[in-house]
């Protein structure tokens, strides 16, 4: 019996996301598995596509001197993880851009939502065109700068110190 490769079209995206990793804008989403056009996976939490999840270890020095890495700072494998990256694979581009469209809408389980991730801030897009269309750094400046320079503004500038 041979199985069928799952596509695009196989899943409807509860999320899709928007990041920026060492200067690259990249896209993901939180994905549940879709059989028919009203009929979505409800049972468990969904699939993260377009990103994975690399465990981080303490570092030690290695004074194994028949060791390729004598010397050196490496990973102790055999320790607890202390931390995870997030490593994402699929960067924002013409191909990928298409294939989270197809995954994207509105069904019986709701709507899909289309998020820019930011260090400071995760922000729901008011615009899904520009979401599709405007760089990460634009989106910065829309939706983090301009909220900061807002809150500056209103901020009394009379302030007195209390007697």
């Amino acid at each position: 019996m041979v199985k069928k490769k799952l596509g695009s079209n196989d899943y409807w995206a509860q999320h899709v996301i928007r990041a920026q990793q060492e200067g690259k804008d990249y896209i993901f989403a939180l994905t549940r598995r879709q059989y028919g056009e009203d009929d979505i996976e409800t049972v468990g939490a969904g699939e993260y596509i377009g990103i994975s999840r690399q465990e981080k270890f303490a570092k030690i020095t290695d004074k194994d001197p028949d060791s390729e890495t004598f010397g050196k700072r490496i990973e102790q494998k055999s320790s607890s993880p202390i931390g995870v990256k997030l490593v994402f694979k699929d960067e924002f581009n013409t191909a990928n851009i298409k294939k989270y469209k197809e995954m994207a809408g509105v069904n019986g389980y709701g709507s899909t939502e289309y998020i820019y991730k930011f260090k400071q801030i995760n922000v729901t897009a008011d615009n899904i065109d520009e979401f599709w269309t405007i760089p990460q750094n634009d989106a910065y400046d829309k939706y983090v700068l301009k909220q900061v320079i807002k809150i500056e503004e209103n901020k009394p500038h009379n302030r007195q110190k209390n007697p």
